[in-house]
């Protein structure tokens, strides 16, 4: 991810690589790896800046191919603390994604969690993953272990488990931001015949900094899916993002298009 997530600066806040085939999920370049590479663009805007990204909301415009991307990064407000950004992605020369992201200095200030990560039995490296191999390339290159299902038949609101690379890949915010886009929803239980979802908006949320030394490469982390209601055509989708040692490193909010199907 951190070869996969460099970027190269082409003039003053634009930013341009190759994407490749191996991001493709479902016709289109995965939305996880979309909003990472959004991520790199913003934090290498600010590289040498005391701020750091804290929140990052992208609306996928258009499906992003592979080929070509180039991110527009523009300061909208730049304060003492605190930056307001605008991005936009094109993709085929075509504007395709369109975000707003808060980036500020990180502050000790009223510090407390109030919930504590799901109990779950430990990410087990003697346990085989969850088959993936007919799943997108992603996914190919994860080894997945799912601990939580809460509901029984079509009453399934939230899922999830450990998730960890198959090599020692680097933990920060780009390979987070990949795997809250990342577990099948748990309202495909509750739909028959059976719809897809297509991303609309995607939230990303920086709850701890990244990277940590006591998050090493390659650690399993816990993802947590919730969906809530389908209604009107769109789904919710929320996702936290844990470690073993119960530290939230993300949250994401997802509104997902519900396509018909037939």
């Amino acid at each position: 991810m951190v070869d996969e997530c460099q970027l190269e600066r082409t003039c003053a806040g634009v930013y341009e690589r190759e994407v490749g085939r191996g991001w493709l999920a479902q016709g289109s370049v995965h939305g996880g790896y979309v909003l990472a590479l959004a991520i790199s663009a913003v934090e290498t805007e600010f590289a040498g800046s005391e701020m750091m990204l804290q929140q990052l909301t992208l609306h996928y415009l258009r499906p992003i191919v592979d080929g070509r991307l180039r991110v527009e990064v523009t300061v909208e407000r730049q304060g003492r603390r605190m930056a307001n950004v605008s991005v936009r992605l094109f993709s085929a020369e075509r504007l395709s994604g369109l975000g707003v992201a808060s980036v500020a200095q990180r502050r000790k200030t009223g510090e407390v969690a109030l919930v504590d990560a799901p109990l779950v039995k430990p990410y087990d490296p003697n346990e085989n993953s969850a088959h993936t191999r007919a799943l997108t390339p992603i996914h190919e290159r994860l080894w997945i272990q799912p601990r939580i299902k809460d509901g029984d038949g079509h009453r399934v609101s939230r899922v999830g488990g450990w998730v960890a690379p198959r090599t020692a890949e680097p933990i920060d915010h780009r390979w987070v931001a990949v795997l809250v886009d990342l577990w099948a929803p748990a309202v495909y239980r509750a739909w028959t015949p059976r719809h897809t979802v297509t991303t609309v908006d995607l939230t990303y949320h920086l709850r701890h900094e990244l990277p940590d030394q006591d998050v090493p490469a390659g650690s399993p982390l816990l993802v947590v899916l919730t969906n809530r209601v389908s209604a009107g055509g769109f789904v919710d989708e929320d996702v936290e993002v844990w470690t073993c040692t119960g530290v939230l490193l993300a949250q994401s909010r997802q509104m997902r298009f519900v396509n018909d199907i037939g």
